[in-house]
């Protein structure tokens, strides 16, 4: 598996593009042009302030603006609040129902972009590069806990139907196999049989369903914990670290948790489906 996305733009690369554009699109920013402008135009016609010349103001508000937008794009703060933003628009926690699941995708993103504060702030190149292979990894990651919590979210909003099923197939079941026990004729029996065997099959589904999403919700729950801990280490990581392989064994810790998600993934895919027919 590579290290991560490059057919397309990676959640790291958006967040240094909303970073520039949020440094440069800033309200301060558009205040000092618009001061700068008209200083530019009156000012010339004003005693005192007249002896700095018209293109004086304008270069003035240029180094400031590019000042602030330095300053901005430099500033940890600011970039963690920007790729906060980002996250919540690419993983938006509020589309889900349940607000436990809400909490758990907003601590995830939490985690996210604090790693990516700790790559901005990595004085390191070496390190910093590490630590970026490991962020782009984590956006997949990302992805895969989001698609988990919304299955786990859409089965809890469909927990009552479900409930409704099992519940009038079991009694279904009795009825018929008591009229099965009193039934003499060959083919009544064997739609009896088959409407049995058709419910059986239903409620094996649904109870397969529910098993897979206990097992889900251990799944997201032991992930969280695990990208908390990555989080952790990845605050460890220093130029000896690269050397011994520890960022590699880093990364594939998130290789095999992906893992572990997507066989989850797959298994209530296949209740799903099954459920379907």
């Amino acid at each position: 598996m590579p290290d991560g996305p490059s057919s397309s733009e990676t959640l790291r690369e958006k967040v240094q593009k909303s970073i520039v554009q949020e440094a440069i699109f800033r309200w301060e920013n558009a205040a000092v042009i618009s001061l700068s402008l008209l200083l530019a135009t009156f000012a010339p016609n004003v005693s005192y302030v007249g002896i700095i010349p018209w293109w004086g103001w304008l270069l003035g508000g240029a180094a400031a603006v590019a000042g602030l937008t330095y300053s901005s794009m430099t500033d940890p703060e600011f970039g963690q609040q920007v790729a906060a933003k980002l996250l919540h628009n690419e993983f938006e926690p509020a589309r889900l129902r349940s607000r436990d699941l809400q909490q758990r995708m907003e601590q995830a993103l939490d985690y996210r972009s604090r790693i990516d504060q700790a790559i901005r702030e990595q004085r390191s190149t070496a390190i910093a590069m590490e630590l970026t292979r490991t962020a782009n990894q984590i956006d997949e990651w990302l992805e895969h806990i989001y698609n988990l919590a919304q299955r786990i979210d859409r089965y809890r909003n469909e927990q009552g139907v479900f409930a409704r099923d099992w519940n009038s197939s079991q009694k279904r079941l009795v009825e018929l196999r008591e009229k099965l026990s009193q039934s003499d004729d060959p083919q009544i029996k064997r739609q009896i049989e088959a409407t049995i065997g058709a419910l059986e099959k239903q409620v094996d589904t649904l109870e397969s369903l529910e098993t897979t999403i206990k097992r889900a919700e251990l799944q997201l729950e032991n992930t969280l914990t695990h990208l908390g801990t990555i989080y952790s280490q990845t605050m460890l990581v220093d130029a000896k670290d690269i050397d011994s392989g520890r960022a590699r064994r880093l990364r594939q810790e998130i290789v095999d948790e992906v893992t572990e998600i997507n066989d989850v993934l797959l298994a209530m895919d296949e209740v799903y489906e099954v459920d379907r027919l």
